[in-house]
């Protein structure tokens, strides 16, 4: 029912941007291409999105700012992603879009005076487009979708051949001319984060592999059964093949403490981490486990591998990109057993 309501939402916002860009203005006129980013200072890159969203526009910042290091990057967030991006010193100014003070939004970004706005959404999205639209920069890009042209000086054709949401957003700045282009999500740290998970790091003793595993997911259906999970750390932990340490979700504790608590052999169960320290603490790992989740972009950004169970979702777009990350695929079969999540990891720490 919800998935049904959140349907019938989605096509009552596009059927009202299309609606309000009959009675608009024409069509502003097309900005000349390749950009001259010499006239160029102020730069808004707006990202309403997920955890993963927002981590696969870190290669946006990157590329323009060294393509240009004159630009003034702000990026415009939801308020729980804002803090994946901090520290980042490609990155100017970080606005958090907090929905009960949106006008307060409106006002922080017209305040910047932007040169050029750009909405990174492949996916027509009304919160991105409305905000992109009301900074009143002086020239905007993004995809060309029916419910926005009208305004976009800058207009990608939507491709057809699917491909990665990194190379989605990328492919707006090379449209642009950017001329360094660097694919790579990063996430950068800062001294308590890093004394923070060393702590973490130091306080047990290990003599194997060390295997992040993260249960949850953010739709109960699109993540694999508990039973599973638990046979292949059981398994693992009994064969020693590496250390297991459970990845604590917000709202998760109780259930896993209750999980662990029925386990002969039991896996360390982190504390509660903020999203920066726990892709520290997967960049400090082996190998990371998991669904189909945000998670798994954080180890995309701290280059190292990971191992994920797909429930739903594009592969081709939203998969890990690590070259020895492994995606198994069930979102059809439900036949993925322990065994054969067993034996990927144990190929993957293998080479």
């Amino acid at each position: 029912m919800k998935k049904f309501l959140r349907s019938i939402e989605r096509q009552i916002k596009n059927s009202l941007w299309i609606l309000f860009g009959v009675f608009a203005k024409k069509k502003v006129p097309l900005a000349p291409l390749p950009l001259d980013f010499s006239k160029i200072s102020n730069v808004l890159v707006v990202r309403s999105d997920r955890l993963g969203d927002v981590i696969l526009s870190t290669p946006v910042y990157e590329s323009l700012k060294t393509s240009f290091p004159h630009l003034k990057i702000t990026v415009m967030v939801n308020p729980i992603q804002g803090e994946v991006l901090e520290d980042n010193p490609k990155i100017y100014k970080i606005i958090r879009i907090r929905r009960r003070q949106f006008w307060r939004v409106i006002l922080d970004s017209r305040k910047e005076k932007f040169d050029l706005a750009i909405t990174l959404n492949k996916k027509f999205s009304a919160t991105a487009t409305f905000f992109t639209l009301w900074s009143n920069a002086k020239v905007m890009a993004g995809y060309s979708h029916p419910q926005n042209p009208w305004k976009y000086n800058i207009r990608l054709p939507i491709e057809t051949v699917p491909q990665h949401e990194i190379e989605n957003n990328l492919a707006l700045l090379k449209y642009m001319g950017v001329p360094q282009i660097i694919s790579q999500p990063k996430i950068y740290f800062n001294e308590n984060e890093k004394v923070k998970i060393g702590e973490i790091m130091n306080s047990g003793k290990r003599e194997r592999p060390l295997i992040l595993v993260k249960t949850g997911t953010r739709i109960a259906e699109w993540g694999w059964q508990w039973e599973k999970f638990q046979a292949v750390i059981e398994q693992t932990l009994t064969n020693k093949i590496a250390d297991i340490w459970l990845i604590n979700g917000p709202g998760e504790e109780a259930k896993l403490k209750s999980h662990i608590a029925e386990m002969k052999l039991q896996p360390r169960l982190l504390p509660l981490l903020k999203t920066k320290e726990l892709a520290l603490l997967i960049q400090q790992c082996d190998l990371l486990l998991c669904n189909h989740t945000g998670i798994m972009h954080l180890a995309t950004a701290v280059e190292k591998p990971a191992c994920v169970i797909f429930k739903h979702g594009e592969i081709q777009r939203w998969g890990p990109r690590h070259k020895k990350s492994v995606v198994l695929d069930d979102r059809y079969q439900n036949n993925l057993t322990p065994k054969i999540v067993i034996n990927t990891l144990k190929e993957i720490l293998r080479t």
